[in-house]
């Protein structure tokens, strides 16, 4: 996958570069100007790391050049800040003018790599989507789910509106580790209308993976939370099971805006990165069922 770091300093292009050239193949531009043009001529750019300062054109002006552009693959190309520090009134001009996540260049490598991964993660999903979403319109099939970046469109306003409104906001990552010979294809129509009948119609859910789904909710009361996501757990096991013979492993990691009350308020990819990690957590473990905050801190002290 191609992305594009556009940064006036060598040394910061340099550095992303060397920590994530396992994710991606890289091209660079030294200003705004200079990473819009490669925009506009490499179709294959699947993501934008862009500085906030730069000559001719800021990271800002780029930004809304991008969102307001004709072309649908610019408007929906995620966006990856880097910013010098991290300061609230900085994320909220980054994310106005459609910033998809703001990282700190001091940012340590290990959470650069994961919150970058899971940004590669999503746009293989949203092709693999199109891509179905093609073939169902051609057999006369309707999708089922929405995008990846409809969710993710929707859930920063629903999060924005809840962090407002001191309400909770929750994001659960679904995930299943299966045994061999099972029909992926199958098991994802089966799992679709499972959360279709579980879900409430307030929520939103896209598949995010081959056999992971994320769902956005923000109707649930914290101390509800892990019940919800257990129910989500015990649907999955029946739907595969049933079809697809025993044998899954299924993990319903989750994160909330209620887990950060007295600090900052989180990104929706921080929520996202921390509900995914711990689903693979609990899949790595062998053993079904809900992975929260509580798991994550039990795990960590065994």
């Amino acid at each position: 996958m191609r992305a594009l770091i556009a940064d006036d300093s060598r040394i910061v292009r340099a550095t992303l570069t060397k920590h994530l050239g396992d994710l991606f193949e890289f091209s660079e531009a030294h200003d705004g100007e200079e990473a819009w043009d490669s925009l506009l001529r490499d179709e294959d750019i699947a993501l934008l790391i862009t500085d906030l300062t730069m000559p001719r054109l800021d990271g800002y002006g780029l930004l809304r050049r991008m969102r307001a552009s004709k072309a649908q693959r610019l408007r929906d190309m995620p966006v990856v800040v880097v910013s010098g520090a991290d300061e609230m009134e900085e994320r909220r001009l980054a994310r106005e003018a459609g910033a998809t996540d703001l990282i700190t260049k001091g940012m340590a490598t290990m959470k650069l790599v994961s919150r970058l991964d899971l940004l590669a993660q999503l746009v293989i999903a949203q092709r693999e989507h199109e891509a179905a979403a093609d073939h169902g319109a051609a057999s006369g099939q309707a999708a089922s789910t929405v995008s990846p970046y409809v969710l993710q469109s929707g859930a920063e306003r629903r999060l924005g509106y809840a962090i407002r409104q001191q309400e909770n906001f929750a994001l659960l990552s679904l995930s299943l580790a299966l045994p061999e010979g099972v029909d992926h294809a199958g098991l994802r129509r089966d799992l679709e209308a499972m959360l279709r009948q579980t879900l409430r119609q307030t929520d939103a859910v896209a598949r995010t993976g081959n056999a992971d789904f994320t769902i956005v909710t923000s109707n649930v009361e914290p101390a509800s939370l892990p019940g919800f996501a257990g129910r989500l757990c015990r649907a999955a096991i029946e739907a595969v099971s049933e079809r697809h013979g025993a044998g899954a492993v299924v993990c319903c990691g989750n994160a909330s805006l209620a887990e950060y009350a007295g600090r900052q308020p989180p990104s929706l990819h921080e929520l996202w990165d921390a509900a995914r990690r711990r689903a693979m957590a609990g899949l790595a473990s062998g053993k079904s069922g809900v992975a929260g905050p509580e798991e994550e801190s039990a795990a960590s002290a065994g």
